[in-house]
């Protein structure tokens, strides 16, 4: 199994998202906007994995962490153009699907809130779950729930792509990817809906109006409403309730932790279920984005991992040699 096996379709299906959006796309005012953020995108990278590679050496009881960085980078100096480039593969991926939200909404009108709604009742025995959470709302839990999931999925990403070439590598990283340019953008198209946040602009009614959550949120959404409702292509715009990809991502961590760091599963599931449920306290998602969500994210690894491993052969794709399941 080579590396591969996973950076060209990734970059196939990045290149594929992002040309589709520019085509499709009526204005193009958030187009300069949205890539700008790359260099964001990889400013927080390298302090998130200078972060993780300072305790990684304390931990390891490294004498001399300068030392140690120079030895790495004269003797495993493509290991680090890997994964620098991999970061820069996920980076361009999130840009071209900002480029792709806000065409959600261009083409696809919501319908689907009053459904989710009544199911989520359903599934909580005709209470509604954000009553029962409302709780857990204020500036630190809003806070963890944007920056801290952030912060969370780019050190997953550096954990993955710091492990050697293998299946489960790769079964990893073509769900990240496919989650972003395939999943998310057709389950939304089949279930299109804007979250209980805004269910009262949408004419649903009030059902959600006793949501209480931070200024920082509010300006957050009144933000992605008015582009929305001008019609317009921000940076950062776009509704998209189902699925959460908050939460597809989250399960995505915890999968990826799983297969290849797996004394660590609970440090990443623990937080990762408060995440699950402040995506519904805090109006974003209703119960039922995120359990399909994290059922996307499963499904999705699952049958990557069977094709990597040669259990599964696809049409129009080479199959893949059968390989040994690695070690835990």
């Amino acid at each position: 199994m080579s590396e591969r096996s996973w950076l060209v379709p990734s970059l196939v299906l990045t290149v594929a998202l992002g040309t589709l959006a520019l085509a499709l796309m009526p204005d193009w005012s958030g187009v300069l906007p949205a890539l700008g953020l790359l260099p964001l995108w990889l400013f927080a990278s390298a302090a998130l994995a200078s972060v993780t590679a300072f305790v990684t050496m304390l931990m390891r009881g490294v004498k001399s962490p300068i030392g140690h960085i120079i030895h790495t980078v004269r003797t495993d100096w493509r290991g680090l153009a890997m994964i620098g480039g991999g970061i820069a593969i996920a980076g361009l991926n999130m840009v071209a699907f900002m480029w792709a939200k806000p065409l959600l909404n261009h083409y696809v009108p919501f319908w689907a809130d009053p459904l989710l709604a009544g199911f989520d009742r359903l599934l909580f025995l005709g209470h509604d779950p954000w009553r029962l959470l409302g709780w857990l709302n204020g500036f630190g839990t809003a806070l963890f729930y944007h920056r801290g999931w952030f912060a969370m999925m780019i050190v997953t990403l550096l954990v993955v792509f710091c492990q050697p070439a293998s299946a489960r590598k790769s079964a990893v990283l073509i769900t990240y990817f496919l989650l972003w340019s395939v999943l998310g953008p057709v389950i939304h198209i089949l279930l299109p809906a804007a979250g209980p946040v805004f269910y009262q602009k949408l004419g649903y009614g009030s059902d959600f109006a006793g949501i209480q959550v931070p200024a920082e949120m509010v300006q957050m959404s009144d933000y992605l409403w008015r582009t929305y409702a001008g019609a317009g292509f921000g940076p950062g715009s776009g509704i998209s309730a189902m699925p959460s990809m908050h939460i597809a991502t989250t399960a995505w961590m915890v999968i990826a932790i799983y297969a290849l760091a797996r004394r660590w599963t609970w440090a990443m599931a623990a937080p990762g279920f408060v995440i699950f449920l402040l995506s519904i306290s805090l109006g974003w998602h209703y119960a039922a984005d995120g359990v399909v969500g994290a059922l996307a994210a499963l499904g999705c690894y699952r049958l990557a991992l069977a094709y990597y491993e040669g259990r599964l052969k696809l049409p129009l794709l080479p199959a893949q040699p059968a390989a040994p399941a690695a070690a835990d």
